[in-house]
């Protein structure tokens, strides 16, 4: 290697080094005087049958009513992936619900459904995401 690759490549570290690191800092910037949007991000390990979900700046719900996440398949209707209510804050958290084993996920997607949860989705959907 050259003299200006070897330094290409100490600067590309130097950059990547606080996005790396699990001791940085991690902020997100919203506009000022907006309402945070609500936001969810699943991790899912389909060779452990693991699913876990983080929300934050969830609306509250009406009595009688919850969130639940959805496991969008490859092939097959949609299925269950836990019924939860946020807290105070709008935060909530699903860990491990029950699935398929090896289920292919596409999509994971968030309804509001009754309590006790729902075999299909109710429409209309709040959130939606494919992997990154």
């Amino acid at each position: 290697m050259n003299e200006s690759t070897i330094r290409q490549n100490e600067e590309f570290l130097r950059v990547l080094a606080p996005i790396r690191s699990p001791k940085a800092q991690r902020v997100t910037l919203i506009p000022v005087k907006t309402p945070p949007q609500p936001q969810g991000k699943v991790f899912y390990l389909r060779e452990n049958n693991s699913l876990v979900l983080l929300a934050n700046n969830l609306a509250a719900l009406p009595p009688q009513k919850a969130y639940e996440l959805w496991l969008i398949p490859t092939q097959g209707a949609p299925i269950p992936a836990g019924v939860f209510k946020p807290d105070a804050h709008g935060a909530a958290t699903v860990v491990n619900p029950p699935l398929p084993p090896g289920t292919d996920a596409k999509e994971f997607a968030i309804t509001v459904e009754n309590e006790a949860g729902a075999t299909t989705p109710t429409m209309p959907i709040v959130m939606m995401g494919t992997g990154e």
